[in-house]
């Protein structure tokens, strides 16, 4: 009896003496070395394969940031293992435990809350759709009656539905669909964030075919990287990368902007005016603490 609790008093102790980095997702990066992040293949700029074959974009260069920020924390080497996450199954991913953070042009909804957790915001856009300069739509109005082609479960569908009950929706794949049956003639327009109809309408065959409206969003949109629900250790350390890049963007640090100019400058994939993004970056900012930063 007395060997018997000898043995699991030192069990204890050493179970104690194992570095635990308090929270699940950061003890299994710990263990593993790795973390398993989804993204998006088809949604220019923020995750597509490009002419080269080449996986890319700007969420991927977040998702760097943060395994960057991991390694910091934990103290070891940290690679990052990509895994698609299509709207159909990111949510999925996360809740199964098949990846630790997903990050693309996944909009933050109170509604998904009760699947997974989000991140800070890392960027804004809106619902609007991709159509023919000539084909008269734009107002909410002219959308009634005509034939929009959506990607189910997502919040572009959603936005299409209240804005214009009326509308026909017609369900496409993913935005490769969604363009080949717009050049098809089979829909009329295809809703979708408006950045990545732009990035999509560049892909097109005749991009002048294409134009992407209105000038304001149907409904605005706020990115945000998907996280396992109830990890909060997991998810200010997701936080704290972003924000330090934010930061960074608005106080000019040259890692930063150059980051984001890649993706969104006058010469990156699919230009967004900094001080559009600074404003937004600055109110996200101001609602944390500001990281000393220095990169001069």
């Amino acid at each position: 009896m007395l060997k018997k609790l000898v043995w699991v008093t030192l069990t204890l102790l050493l179970a104690s003496a194992s570095p635990s980095w308090a929270g699940p997702t950061l003890d299994r990066i710990q263990k593993t070395g790795t973390i398993t992040a989804g993204a998006r293949k088809d949604a220019i700029p923020f995750g597509y394969v490009n002419a080269q074959g080449q996986w890319v974009g700007y969420s991927l260069d977040i998702l760097e940031l943060i395994r960057q920020q991991a390694e910091k924390r934990l103290g070891k080497p940290i690679r990052l293992k990509l895994v698609e996450a299509t709207p159909e199954e990111r949510f999925k991913l996360i809740q199964q435990g098949a990846i630790d953070v997903e990050c693309s042009s996944t909009t933050f909804t109170w509604a998904r809350t009760a699947k997974v957790d989000f991140s800070v915001s890392y960027f804004a856009d809106g619902t609007k759709i991709l159509t023919r300069p000539q084909s008269g739509l734009e107002s909410a109005e002219s959308l009634a009656g005509k034939n929009i082609g959506v990607i189910v479960n997502t919040t572009n569908e959603r936005a299409m539905q209240v804005v214009q009950p009326a509308a026909k929706l017609i369900p496409v794949k993913d935005q490769a669909d969604g363009l080949w049956k717009l050049e098809a003639g089979e829909i009329d327009a295809l809703a979708g964030d408006g950045i990545v109809l732009e990035g999509l309408r560049q892909r097109a065959k005749n991009p002048q075919a294409w134009v992407v409206t209105p000038a304001f969003p149907y409904q605005y949109e706020a990115y945000a990287c998907s996280l396992p629900k109830d990890d909060s250790d997991w998810r200010h350390l997701v936080n704290y990368a972003l924000l330090q890049y934010m930061e960074g963007v608005v106080s000019d640090q040259m890692t930063a902007v150059n980051l984001y100019e890649k993706w969104f400058g006058d010469a990156g994939v699919v230009p967004y005016p900094r001080d559009t993004i600074n404003d937004y970056f600055q109110g996200i900012i101001n609602s944390y603490e500001w990281i000393p930063i220095v990169d001069y």
